[in-house]
């Protein structure tokens, strides 16, 4: 991939803490976040083997954590016509961090459904995302 704006989603571990009584997951921690700004905060729930795609963010820089289930995430750069898949839940318990300007959808893989937290660092703006149909961006899911 090079210099390939792909590279620049990074996946950050999380730690579990095991507890009897539940555990408790790591998102994000105030040291993490450097310049980054608190936008919102929100929950998105995917059923196994269903698609959501795709969205483009032209600012949001988003952090995608799975703690419930298990997700494959497919983030495209239209510029350089690459993929690059990543797959996180609770046994690859990770945090992505996702910048503008890159295609993305998701599938749920984790049965019977799977919960997405997303950390955004500003709030929901309806001009601020593109989206097509799936088929408009040919992978094999």
């Amino acid at each position: 991939m090079g210099k390939s704006l792909l590279n620049k989603i990074k996946v950050t571990p999380l730690k579990i803490i095991k507890s009897p009584l539940g555990n408790v997951m790591h998102a994000l921690k105030k040291k993490e976040l450097n310049n980054w700004v608190f936008g919102e905060a929100y929950f998105s729930k995917i059923k196994f083997d269903k698609i959501k795609s795709w969205k483009y963010h032209l600012k949001m820089t988003l952090n995608l954590v799975v703690p419930y289930g298990k997700v494959k995430f497919v983030f495209y750069s239209s510029r350089e016509d690459l993929f690059r898949v990543i797959e996180i839940g609770e046994k690859q318990y990770s945090r992505l961090t996702v910048p503008p300007k890159i295609w993305f959808g998701f599938k749920g893989i984790g049965k019977p459904e799977s919960i997405i937290m997303s950390l955004a660092n500003m709030q929901h703006d309806p001009k601020e995302v593109l989206r097509c149909k799936k088929k408009s961006i040919k992978f094999d899911w």
